[in-house]
């Protein structure tokens, strides 16, 4: 009996330790706890995260930076930039586009979160309008990866409990893009009737206006038919298509899809290029995007560039706008690597700049060149004056606006000017016209080519197209001039370190990152 009472107070002095232990970490436990760290957080303002981790870091950032290299809109001239330009270990490293391939899949385990919080069974199930906003975001951000990686983890991605997924063809993948944005043009019809309302102001895009999101969704379908072109089964039924859903899209540059929320120089919000110019200065101009200019007589080659000067009225020094006279250009692929040694952009000092996720004049393009396809060329003719004079009046006005009494880096920027709608007719009928009718899809190409220069982000849709004529043989339409590209022009994106040093998958294709320049993207002939 001694016994059995023994073991009861030591069973009982047991069970009181551990009942203090447990309260002691329960203690501790609401004491570490970070109230700001929230376990759960509404949809609408996901989306505000997508928004911006899309506009800043995916379309304006180092994806852009790279494309903007390899598509000679810029030249790189130092560190790292210089390295792509010369082919040296940039494109095939598995670290140079890591921060982008992880941010993507973050983006879109975002909007799968959003979209399962907002569907039947969800804790914010009848917000049918922030569900459809979350499946265009998650379209969007899918077609970047599969059109910079071509065959990616994407069916059994975005899952804690699979740490290696499996890796889909892109066929499959872009499947997907479209199944989004069919469910997000019938949810973007609906309305959000639970608990936590509209997205209002929380929607940095478009307010919550789910109009907008619809003809989004529209131009979408008509940007990625036109990417997977050379893969159709019946062209004259998919050109077709791209110009009904650009119809279907935005009727002016008003209703850009654009974040144009940048608070300027010397914030933490400031426009991707020009912050990066002001870190970094690893861009000079582009010698063979200026001579397509000049050859051209276009008016933009008097706005888009600049120099760093001293004179008498600013003895410390000023960048001043170059004439089409005064342009020191970087040689493409041959440059020294040295900073402050060429001429630079102006979108360098463009710290308001919006970045374009789908512009009006994008879809002029695209209506352009689906009309040129199938031989109407009138009808082509008709989408390219609307692409051009959109283009070139919009971006000129925004980049004359913002940089107005701009300073870069605390110097005074100097001769910025606009172009006038005289000038922008009299460049269509005098210089477009003729080359138009001599080719028209080539003419097309290639102004769609000059109006995505910039800092908006628009260098993805460019390398994009140019992979796109390379499937059709028609690369020649946008000469490229450095010597590197005849055995090493990046035909796409290498797999992210994180996937690679981690997903056997992934590892197997990457190999030793060559393959960048021998395996096109599916969609560009290809077979992965």
């Amino acid at each position: 009996m001694k016994t059995k009472i023994n073991i009861s107070k030591w069973a009982f002095l047991a069970l009181g330790i551990a009942f203090l232990s447990s309260c002691s970490e329960d203690a501790m436990d609401k004491i570490n706890e970070n109230k700001d760290n929230a376990k759960d957080v509404t949809s609408k303002f996901i989306i505000s995260d997508i928004e911006t981790s899309t506009a800043f870091s995916v379309v304006g950032s180092d994806l852009s930076f790279y494309a903007s290299i390899y598509m000679e809109h810029e030249v790189g001239t130092y560190n790292q930039m210089w390295d792509a330009e010369t082919r040296n270990t940039q494109p095939t490293s598995a670290s140079t586009y890591d921060n982008s391939w992880k941010t993507l899949y973050q983006n879109l385990k975002n909007a799968k979160t959003v979209i399962a919080k907002c569907s039947t069974g969800g804790v914010e199930a009848g917000n049918q309008i922030t569900k459809g906003v979350a499946e265009v975001l998650a379209a969007y951000n899918l077609a970047v990866l599969t059109d910079l990686f071509g065959d990616v983890p994407w069916s059994q991605a975005c899952d804690l409990a699979i740490l290696q997924p499996t890796v889909d063809k892109q066929k499959d993948v872009y499947a997907a893009v479209f199944a989004y944005l069919n469910a997000a043009i019938t949810d973007l019809a609906g309305k959000d009737a639970a608990f936590s309302g509209s997205l209002g102001g929380q929607d940095l895009i478009f307010g919550g206006n789910a109009k907008a999101w619809m003809k989004f969704a529209y131009g979408l379908k008509a940007r990625y038919t036109m990417h997977l072109l050379y893969r159709s089964t019946d062209k004259t039924t998919d050109l077709n298509n791209i110009i009904t859903w650009a119809d279907n899209s935005f009727t002016s540059a008003d209703e850009d899809a654009k974040y144009s929320v940048y608070q300027g120089q010397g914030t933490a919000a400031a426009s991707p290029f020009a912050q990066f110019f002001t870190d970094r200065d690893y861009f000079s101009v582009s010698q063979s995007f200026v001579d397509k200019l000049k050859a051209r007589k276009d008016p933009r080659t008097n706005v888009l560039f600049m120099n760093y000067n001293e004179t008498a009225q600013y003895p410390k020094g000023a960048y001043f706008v170059n004439d089409s006279t005064n342009i020191y250009a970087a040689p493409n692929g041959t440059a020294k690597e040295a900073m402050d040694s060429y001429d630079v952009s102006v979108y360098s000092s463009a710290f308001l700049i919006p970045t374009n996720l789908l512009s009006y004049h994008e879809l002029q393009f695209l209506k352009a060149e689906a009309y040129a396809r199938l031989n109407k060329n009138v009808e082509a003719w008709g989408a390219l004056q609307n692409a051009v004079n959109s283009c070139i009046a919009t971006k000129t006005s925004t980049l004359v606006n913002d940089l107005s009494g701009e300073t870069v880096a605390g110097y005074t920027l100097v001769g910025m000017k606009g172009i006038s709608d005289t000038q922008i007719q009299t460049y269509l009928t005098s210089n477009i016209k003729p080359l138009f009718d001599a080719n028209p899809l080539q003419e097309i190409m290639v102004q769609k080519y000059i109006g995505f220069y910039g800092g908006e982000g628009e260098a993805l849709e460019s390398y994009n197209d140019y992979r796109r004529l390379q499937a059709f043989g028609q690369q020649s339409f946008i000469p490229l001039s450095n010597p590197k590209n005849s055995s090493k022009f990046p035909l796409r994106y290498g797999y992210g370190t994180s996937d690679v040093t981690a997903n056997p998958n992934v590892e197997a294709l990457y190999g030793n990152g060559q393959y960048v320049y021998s395996e096109k993207v599916w969609w560009a002939g290809g077979s992965r």
